[in-house]
């Protein structure tokens, strides 16, 4: 953001961004954010806020300005369904720093030793069949399961229509799209014996990173942000991962959605006269075509905009990822890309499925229709 200010003030002749940069712990960050907020003053004028939190602050009366004008400069070139997570009653008020495309990550030198071609993983039938012959002839398992975290469940769940939920802001937990897709996590782990639960719990805590560097796991589905974490933390992985679509639940279904995010809004506790600089900056950050590319040759991430994906500096083949196009095959699957809608609950509902629910498959074999109509009744609960 810091390189952004800096360009934005070179470029512009009507506005100087001065950016007072800080950072604090997840949960202190945001809880001290919405006293903040609630209290009336010491709101910052610009902020981040993690998609897991957003929601917490579109309830009633929203203390973010609308952002929808400058995005709708832009519209017809971003991918539509990333501005959904942000969005209350039609208004965006968060602009991301990314896409996160669901995707699988395959280490091909295991899925080599075991007998396994890996662009004939189509469907989750497939994928369930490479990974019997995985277990049978390797000592890996085809996947790990986060226990402690949302997204081993949350991804598969959104990709065959559900999450947590709808368009129309009805809280869909325990839809039969997603207990399809827990059914399926379970029976990966408890019938076909394929998957584990993650070392360390979670696809983020240094013993899953060891056991993964190791080659203990064939696979793993995560944003594609996660790419960064394998050129940081998992340094044996490197020319072995091969990136692919999430398999498909239906021919016609979703091969990818997805997942996290941070969206960066201004709060109202801004001085009016400051607002329409701080938009025009935030366009110019996060909206234009060179701050898209900007996006995934400064952080790694993928680009929300349509148009960049045939700038050279994404067509690049990335050895890590066996000299493959990695941004070009991600843009492949825009057509078959699920939205996430995050209503009034959704703090709540993530807890559910990250502190609750897939530990209770996972760990200890509970039913999935079981444990998901149990999360959405706690939700409802509090309403």
């Amino acid at each position: 953001m810091q390189a952004r200010a800096d360009e934005f003030n070179e470029q512009s002749d009507e506005y100087n961004i001065i950016l007072n940069a800080s950072s604090a712990d997840f949960e202190d960050m945001h809880d001290r954010l919405l006293v903040a907020l609630q209290s009336g003053s010491g709101a910052p004028d610009i902020v981040d806020i993690e998609i897991q939190r957003f929601a917490t602050f579109l309830r009633g009366d929203v203390p973010l300005h609308p952002l929808t004008d400058i995005i709708d400069n832009h519209r017809s070139e971003l991918v539509e369904e990333r501005t959904a997570p942000y969005r209350a009653d039609g208004v965006e008020y968060g602009i991301d720093y990314h896409l996160g495309a669901w995707v699988m990550y395959y280490n091909s030198e295991i899925l080599d030793a075991a007998g396994v071609d890996v662009d004939s993983i189509v469907t989750w039938d497939d994928y369930i069949a490479a990974g019997q012959q995985v277990v049978e002839n390797t000592d890996a398992w085809m996947a790990s399961i986060e226990t402690t975290d949302r997204f081993s469940v949350l991804g598969p769940m959104l990709q065959n229509g559900g999450g947590t939920y709808d368009e129309n802001n009805e809280l869909i937990l325990d839809s039969a799209e997603n207990i399809e897709a827990l059914q399926l996590i379970s029976d990966m782990v408890h019938e076909h014996e394929i998957a584990t639960a993650s070392a360390g719990g979670q696809h983020h805590s240094e013993p899953y990173y060891q056991a993964l560097n190791e080659g203990q796991y064939a696979s793993v589905w995560m944003p594609l942000w996660y790419v960064t974490r394998f050129k940081d933390f998992m340094p044996e992985t490197e020319g072995k991962i091969l990136i692919r679509p999430m398999p498909e639940f239906s021919s016609d279904g979703f091969i990818s959605t997805m997942g996290g995010g941070t969206g960066t809004a201004i709060t109202t506790q801004i001085d009016e006269d400051k607002v329409d600089a701080a938009k025009a900056f935030l366009e110019f950050a996060k909206l234009t075509y060179d701050a898209q590319v900007a996006l995934y040759t400064d952080l790694g991430f993928d680009p929300f905009r349509n148009d960049v994906y045939d700038d050279e500096a994404l067509t690049a083949p990335d050895p890590w990822f066996g000299n493959e196009p990695v941004m070009t095959n991600v843009q492949a699957m825009f057509d078959r890309l699920a939205p996430e809608f995050t209503g009034p609950r959704y703090p709540e509902a993530v807890l559910q499925l990250r502190d609750v629910v897939a530990y209770q498959v996972v760990e200890e074999g509970a039913d999935p229709a079981e444990a998901l109509r149990r999360a959405a009744d706690e939700i409802r609960s509090l309403d």
